[in-house]
């Protein structure tokens, strides 16, 4: 079976199976009075073996030979499977959704009298935004990888901004104030990994792309994200979840088919000569260096012309 197919596959059932038993930690693994864990319960230990499965399971696929892809994002992530650009354009809209609840979420929360602040952090107000951004860039990227256009690479990094204003969001409303540890780790974990997940795919349009590592992180992002629903999240955390799940997804497949093919030039490939969206940082090769006065082909000072 081929891995694009086992990647995504192992992100789904890894998460469900990661999600049945974060179900039950948090239902049974507390003690009803205190809200305490439970000693000698066995959810948690199921938690981190799954957690390690869907790390080792694509880490292991992932061994051999890569082809690499050089300041190239369309030749590593490009594809004509539909269940691949539906999960990417899912991604989109579920992330779009999510930035539109966290405006909601921060337009609709109460002010102090006092302070004049709302009681909700302005970090949702700048992830609703930025939210917006990513899904944008997301759809836009997606469209010019599928027509073989040059995308610009501008776009490729605002899912990862996104995410950083997320975890700074749920960090500072949610995660601070919870002493107990297994209340929050799995959801924070999950955001953290969709993060680094999404600078490691736009790495490939600055010429950082390492296919193993972006696959394996990508795979333990979306599986952590599916586990991530089971702490009952409010609706703009668990859109933000979803998206993430479904374009982190998508994109380790897209990856997996494109390092499986053949070596070839992308569909782009006729515009680097010209290509203003990616140049320098994309497809386009670098600019030569401007020769200095004095200085000859070959970094030498010309010679001195004898009178």
């Amino acid at each position: 079976m081929r891995k694009s197919v086992i990647l995504p596959g192992v992100a789904v059932v890894g998460g469900l199976a990661g999600l049945a038993v974060r179900w039950l930690y948090l239902t049974r693994g507390f003690a009803p009075g205190t809200g305490l864990p439970v000693s000698g319960s066995p959810t948690p230990w199921l938690m981190v073996l799954v957690v390690a499965a869907v790390v080792v399971i694509p880490l292991a696929l992932g061994r051999g030979k890569h082809q690499v892809f050089d300041r190239c994002y369309t030749g590593a992530f490009a594809s004509d499977s539909l269940p691949c650009l539906s999960g990417m354009l899912a991604g989109a809209v579920l992330l779009a959704v999510g930035g539109f609840l966290a405006l909601a979420l921060w337009v609709s929360s109460p002010m102090d009298p006092i302070t004049n602040q709302r009681s909700m952090s302005a970090a949702w107000l700048v992830t609703g935004i930025l939210c917006l951004l990513g899904a944008a860039g997301i759809y836009f990227v997606t469209q010019k990888m599928r027509q073989g256009k040059p995308i610009l690479t501008a776009w490729v990094v605002t899912p990862g901004f996104a995410c950083a204003l997320w975890v700074m969001a749920n960090y500072h409303q949610n995660w601070a104030e919870e002493p107990i540890l297994g209340h929050y780790w799995v959801p924070m974990l999950a955001a953290a990994l969709s993060l680094v997940a999404c600078f490691l795919v736009a790495g490939f349009a600055f010429d950082k792309g390492r296919v193993p590592v972006t696959q394996t992180v990508c795979v333990a992002a979306a599986a952590l994200d599916i586990m991530a629903l089971a702490d009952g999240l409010s609706l703009a955390n668990t859109a933000l979840y979803l998206a993430m799940m479904f374009y982190l997804a998508s994109m380790a497949s897209s990856l997996a088919a494109n390092d499986a093919k053949e070596v070839e030039r992308p569909l782009c490939a006729t515009f680097c000569q010209s290509c203003a969206g990616c140049a320098p940082m994309g497809t386009m090769p670098p600019k030569e260096k401007k020769k200095k006065k004095g200085e000859t082909g070959d970094n030498t000072p010309d010679a001195p012309v004898s009178p």
